[in-house]
């Protein structure tokens, strides 16, 4: 039998190799939610995509499977959106079933719920008409995109590329990516909506065309890197939205396909890709925040005119499974009444504490202290505090003002004069002219 400082020590070393194990267990996890509904045009399909839906079981999220025609595609439920997520793998399909329409899916993105939708050349007017209230501009039905400089080995038609012309929002995608085997249909951005960023782009000799055996599409080929591939918006509620014209680019097919001797990047992109939609990443949250005058700490809402004041506020990060301290060095604080009276630059530190400090204006009234932080790829922040300003009271201001030395110059010496005028003139008497005498009243 063991001894009880054996036991002890047994028990302390299996705790210590818990621990040790722990943080290797840890998975990633979206911070707005799991509840995810993802539609297949027939349920049996998803065989095709399970690299990347094994990914997000693995990451934690609850995935429900139904077909786009089926009729309790319910995403919003006595008012409240019944799923966190939506990812549609049904591009063919040309109406979902029940009630799921554009209105329907508009509805669910202001309610804070975030799509991925997936299209291909066979794309149907149901997609295109959500995509385009985004200002995405999808080709018709039976287009395709073509590069033959960058085809695929075994492509003899061009019609499956590599592509590798990544958009510049390093926040939804990491650089260093390998090219992505695309097979599908090309979109265009309007522009009217300047929310919308291109992910991934074709490439200088990539254009759009229909495909064999069509009837012509109308209207003039997209081309170079006018041709988006995969684009991605952040509403601002901060729900995310995220189109591309490949549905293939999801399926084990293309994932475990080889480019150029090696791994294609599809795998890491489209991981990336649900990641960044589904809030896994470029997400950032206010801790804290707080305003002081100088040499204090204590938080007041009203303030004297000309106080040297400090404000500070913390923000952090979400990695996937823990928030860290965010980092950044474009914050700004303003002070604004209608308009900014004070704009100036947050300083960071490690611990994600930014701080300024600043002097209050020679105006009193209502202001609002302010931090509104929007970049493409991360949540927006935006933070405000509404504090009154007030002027000197009557003994706080100086009995004599520098600036009004001539006013009182003036006051005084008007004041001498006038002492000196009334002297002269009650003093003075007139002196008769000699042999005259004065006449007596």
């Amino acid at each position: 039998m063991p001894t009880q400082r054996q036991f002890t020590v047994l028990l302390l070393a299996v705790i210590a190799v818990i621990l040790a194990l722990a943080p290797a267990g840890i998975q990633a996890r979206p911070v707005s939610g799991t509840r995810t509904l993802v539609i297949l045009e027939q349920v049996a399909a998803k065989s095709q995509f399970s690299t990347f839906l094994t990914g997000l079981q693995d990451r934690g999220y609850d995935l429900q499977y139904k077909s786009a025609d089926s009729s309790d595609l319910g995403l919003i439920e006595f008012d409240e959106i019944a799923y966190d997520h939506l990812l549609v793998l049904a591009p063919t399909v040309g109406s979902f079933g029940g009630e799921l329409g554009v209105g329907t899916l508009l509805e669910f993105v202001n309610k804070g719920g975030n799509v991925l939708l997936a299209a291909s050349s066979q794309i149907s007017e149901a997609i295109r008409d959500f995509a385009y209230e985004f200002s995405a501009d999808f080709d018709e039905a039976g287009s395709a995109v073509y590069d033959h400089f960058n085809k695929a080995e075994g492509s003899e038609d061009g019609t499956l590329i590599a592509a590798s012309n990544f958009g510049r929002s390093s926040s939804a995608i990491p650089t260093g990516l390998a090219p992505v085997l695309f097979r599908g249909v090309g979109h265009r951005l309007t522009g009217k909506n300047p929310l919308m960023q291109p992910l991934l782009m074709g490439s200088p000799t990539a254009y759009a065309y229909e495909i064999a055996d069509t009837d012509a599409v109308e209207g003039q080929p997209l081309l170079g890197d006018g041709l988006v591939l995969v684009s991605a918006l952040q509403a601002r509620n901060n729900a995310r939205v995220t189109f591309t014209g490949s549905a293939e680019m999801f399926a084990d097919e293309l994932i475990n396909q080889r480019v150029g001797g090696k791994q294609s990047g599809n795998g890491k992109f489209v991981d990336e890709l649900a990641k960044w939609t589904f809030q896994e990443k470029g997400v950032l949250k206010v801790v804290s925040k707080k305003h002081h005058r100088e040499n204090e700490t204590a938080q007041h809402g009203i303030y004297r005119i000309k106080d040297d004041m400090v404000y500070e506020i913390t923000i952090a990060e979400w990695t996937g499974s823990a928030w860290a301290p965010f980092t950044a060095t474009d914050l700004q604080f303003e002070a604004v009444m209608l308009d900014p009276y004070i704009r100036t630059a947050l300083k960071p530190s490690s611990t994600g504490t930014f701080s300024t400090h600043f002097r209050l204006p020679d105006h009193y009234g209502v202001f609002t202290f302010k931090v509104d932080y929007r970049r493409h790829g991360r949540t927006w922040v935006t933070e405000t505090e509404t504090v009154q300003i007030r002027p000197y009271r009557h003994d706080q201001y100086p009995r004599f003002l520098t600036a009004a030395m001539p006013y009182y110059t003036n006051v005084f010496s008007l004041a001498a004069a006038f002492v000196l005028f009334s002297a002269v003139f009650l003093w003075n008497r007139e002196v008769p002219a000699a042999g005259k005498k004065l006449k007596a009243l």
